[in-house]
C-alpha cells in the first residue's frame, strides 16, 4: 500500500490506511505492555479507559466525577472490540477490579442502563501496564521532532472527531433528541 512519496501526493486513502496499518503495528507494544498482567488486550483496553477517566480525569471518555463511565460510553470509547463488553465488565468486577453501579437518572440515563468504574484494585493491577505503555510510546517516538508529532496527533483528532460528528449525527436522528 505504499508509494514513493517523492513523485505521489499523499492520496486521502494511503493517510487513512495508514492508521489501519499503524493499529495492527503497534498491537505488538501492547501486548508487550499487557504481558504478564494476566489480562487480554480488550480487558486491558477496558481498565486502562477506566483508569484514565478516574485517575487521569481524561476528558474524552465521560465520566462522572466518581469516575463512573456508562456502558454504551464506554462501547463507543473502546479500542479493542466493545463485542462481549459485558462479560467483560462481568469478569472484572467479580475479581474486585470493577464496580458496576445503577443507572443515574438525574443524569438522564435510561432506567436499566448500568456505569461502571474502576476500584482501587483494579488501579494497582493496571498502574504498571500503563506505566509499560508510557514507555512502549516513548521509545517508539524518540527522535521524531515535536512538530511531526503534533502534525500527526492533529490529524487523528480531526478524522476522530468528524467520525464522531457523523456517527453522533445519525444517532440524534433515531433517539428523540432535539
Amino acid at each position: 500500500m505504499t508509494k514513493d512519496r517523492r513523485k505521489a501526493p499523499v492520496e486521502p486513502t494511503d493517510t487513512v490506511g495508514s492508521v489501519f496499518t499503524a493499529r495492527r503495528d503497534l498491537l505488538h507494544g501492547v501486548k508487550w505492555a499487557i504481558a504478564g498482567s494476566g489480562f487480554t488486550v480488550q480487558e486491558a483496553d477496558l481498565l486502562v479507559s477506566l483508569y484514565g477517566a478516574k485517575e487521569l480525569d481524561w476528558d474524552d471518555l465521560e465520566h462522572d466525577a466518581d469516575g463512573f463511565v456508562a456502558f454504551n460510553e464506554l462501547e463507543r470509547f473502546l479500542v479493542h472490540s466493545a463485542s462481549l463488553l459485558s462479560r467483560r465488565i462481568r469478569k472484572l468486577a467479580d475479581a474486585k477490579l470493577l464496580e458496576v453501579a445503577d443507572a443515574d437518572l438525574a443524569s438522564g440515563q435510561h432506567f436499566n442502563a448500568k456505569r461502571v468504574r474502576i476500584t482501587k484494585d483494579g488501579v494497582k493491577r493496571i498502574a504498571p501496564v500503563w506505566k509499560r505503555y508510557e514507555q512502549m510510546a516513548a521509545k517508539l517516538l524518540e527522535g521524531i521532532p515535536q512538530r511531526l508529532l503534533e502534525d500527526h496527533y492533529a490529524v487523528n483528532a480531526q478524522i476522530s472527531a468528524r467520525i464522531r460528528a457523523r456517527r453522533d449525527g445519525l444517532s440524534g436522528l433515531f433517539s428523540g433528541k432535539p
